[in-house]
């Protein structure tokens, strides 16, 4: 059984069409790379596989079930989590307290409610506390559980980002350009931790602009172009594909 599979996509905005007949089947824990120029699908692919955008036709499943019409929060609590390229944060809470929201789909109470402080409720928030914090220890946050999100410099926001989602459960992990905006150091932090999430046993799946981060990173790369699928295969494969060279970076460009 595919971790996740997408048969014949069809996704059309007006007289637009997005994503063109898709076949993708992405394995259990594997790390898969999809890349492709501005306006291949990619992002609509992730918007259609966690629920954002309604598929115009075809079929999404996840883990050999029809999640295609399911609701966001229902995928999501389903096993298969997103991030977005720009993180979406509490920033007026601390770091420990945004990862303790992003728990709430498998919380067995009120995250309003643990906020008050109701009685029936600090047992579980006090178990969600300290899953929260044994996440941030896990992506290198921990010292900071306490500051203000507001404050955290770009790369630990999007660090905060993947903990929120991690805070969730996931089985399946789709980060939406996880490397974007960072400087070396914290791409390099950013790659060691999507491998110790899928040494977890998190299914991994990620758009990247950065090809180094791709060819580095992932055991498998979809290609797309103008919503379809021109190559697929291992880093190698890719990096030797002449129709990748010309649609994506140029023909005279090099895939590193």
């Amino acid at each position: 059984m595919h971790e996740l599979e997408v048969k014949n996509l069809k996704m059309k905005f007006g007289g637009v069409t997005a994503i063109a007949g898709l076949d993708m089947a992405v394995e259990e824990n594997e790390i898969r790379g999809l890349i492709g120029p501005n306006g291949a699908g990619k992002t609509t692919l992730f918007n259609a596989c966690s629920g954002r955008y309604p598929i115009t036709s075809g079929d999404i499943l996840y883990r050999g079930r029809k999640i295609s019409g399911l609701k966001p929060h229902e995928i999501a609590a389903e096993g298969l989590v997103r991030t977005f390229q720009h993180v979406t944060l509490f920033k007026n809470f601390s770091v420990l307290n945004n990862v303790i929201a992003g728990g709430y789909l498998h919380a067995q109470h009120s995250y309003i409610g643990s906020l008050l402080a109701s009685r029936r409720t600090r047992e579980a928030e006090a178990g969600s506390r300290r899953r929260a914090l044994e996440i941030l220890d896990f992506v290198g946050l921990g010292r900071i559980a306490n500051q203000e999100a507001s404050t955290l410099p770009h790369g630990h926001q999007k660090m905060l980002g993947i903990a929120i989602a991690l805070a969730a459960e996931p089985r399946m992990l789709m980060l939406d350009e996880p490397c974007a905006g960072m400087n070396s150091d914290e791409s390099r932090e950013m790659i060691s931790l999507v491998r110790r999430i899928r040494d977890t046993g998190v299914t991994i799946m990620l758009i990247e602009h950065d090809m180094k981060v791709v060819m580095g990173l992932c055991d498998s790369i979809t290609v797309l172009n103008f919503g379809n699928k021109i190559a697929e295969g291992t880093p190698e494969e890719v990096r030797a594909n002449p129709e990748v060279r010309e649609a994506y970076l140029g023909s005279q460009a090099h895939v590193a």
